[in-house]
Parts: C-alpha cells; sequence; structure tokens
C-alpha cells in the first residue's frame, strides 16, 4: 500500500505543471530609466541597434509550458505569468519601428527589438491602464511612507484623507501625471477613495499592477 501511495504521487508531480510567477516585488526591483514595456509573442530578438541587419545581441524563444524551466527567465522578464501566458519585458527608448529594451536585468544589457505593432511596446500609464484596472494595484516593497496617504487631489499639497493599513486590495480608477485614483480596502474593513502617488518625479514606480 505505502508503495502505491509513493507512486501515485511521483506520477502526480511529474504530471503537475509548474507555473513561475516574475514580478516586481520591491521599488528597486525596476531599474531606472524604464519608460514602460515591451510584449514579446513568444520569442524576442535583440539587436545592438534599430536595424535587423546590426549586430545580434541576444535571441530566445519559449513556449509558456516550459519557460519556467528555464534559468534566463528572471534575468530576462520584467513580468513572467505562464499560467496566463503573459509576458513583459522592460522598455527604456524607442524608435520608429523598434524598443530598446532589457534583455538582462542583471546587468542592465540593453539592445533594440522589432515593433511588429503599436501594442507591443506600452508606457506605464497605458499599461497600467490596462492591467492595472483589471488586476488591480499593489504597493511595491520599500515604497516611501506617503505613498499610503490618500488625497483629496492629485497634488502634493492637497488635504490627506485617509491612510493605507494592509490594503487587501487597490482598485485603480484613473491615472492623473503620478496619481492615482484608487479605492482600496483594508484588511480591517475600511475603504478609502483618492489619489496616492503611484510614481515618484524621478520616474520610480511605487506601485504595480497586481497581475
Amino acid at each position: 500500500m505505502k508503495k502505491l501511495l509513493l507512486s501515485l504521487l511521483f506520477i502526480f508531480c511529474m504530471s503537475a505543471q509548474v507555473y513561475a510567477d516574475i514580478m516586481p516585488v520591491r521599488v528597486s526591483d525596476v531599474p531606472s530609466g524604464v519608460l514602460g514595456v515591451y510584449q514579446p509573442a513568444t520569442s524576442i530578438k535583440v539587436f545592438e541597434n534599430p536595424d535587423s541587419k546590426s549586430k545580434l545581441l541576444y535571441q530566445k524563444k519559449w513556449t509558456y509550458i516550459t519557460v519556467s524551466e528555464t534559468d534566463y527567465a528572471n534575468n530576462l522578464f520584467a513580468v513572467l505569468k505562464d499560467k496566463k501566458d503573459l509576458s513583459f519585458v522592460y522598455a527604456t527608448d524607442m524608435d520608429e519601428d523598434y524598443v530598446k529594451v532589457i534583455y538582462d536585468k542583471t546587468k542592465n544589457s540593453q539592445g533594440w527589438a522589432y515593433k511588429e505593432d503599436e501594442f507591443q511596446f506600452l508606457p506605464w500609464i497605458t499599461f497600467y491602464n490596462m492591467y492595472g484596472r483589471k488586476y488591480g494595484l499593489k504597493i511595491l516593497k520599500d515604497a516611501p511612507d506617503f505613498v499610503y496617504d490618500v488625497h483629496s487631489r492629485s497634488d502634493n499639497e492637497s488635504q490627506v484623507i485617509g491612510k493605507l493599513n494592509r490594503p487587501k486590495e487597490i482598485r485603480l480608477t484613473a491615472i492623473q501625471g503620478n496619481w492615482a485614483l484608487v479605492t482600496a480596502l483594508d484588511l480591517g474593513g475600511k475603504v478609502n477613495t483618492g489619489f496616492i502617488r503611484w510614481r515618484g518625479d524621478n520616474g520610480e514606480l511605487y506601485v504595480f499592477p497586481d497581475i
């Protein structure tokens, strides 16, 4: 009986799919100078210049069944949700047909990837409006204390009308500059509606879509 149970457990573990979740957790996880994200399909080619005839710096192909098992995933992806067939790479610049991407986060290695359509490059505001509204927001670790202040308007001098305390859910309504209009539910059941800082003056991110 014991051998049978062990065999069944082994078969289950072998057949079970382990899904990877790569997401920024801390403010420092998002490199400085990032303007948004580039969304590849299931492959990426990175060139030295915004020209396919220039030197090829990096290329990868993957499937969302196996990408979680690869050793490059953490270096390449800004966001990876293989259960959702969803992946993004940090983008730092753009040309007419190319986007400059970070293809190795540990070394800040960058190059140019071809943009097959306009929606492959998502500036932060577009990305937040799409995925922040759909999934809500989460506050990144090490975010400044003022990020938890809920303001009446989208400016630093406006009245603080509430404070987030262990937010369970943060729903995004709109982005106004570096401010986000949100409705947040704390673990205690208190609801706050108002503006919080989602981005700093130097472009650092304090909150991120909770995909």
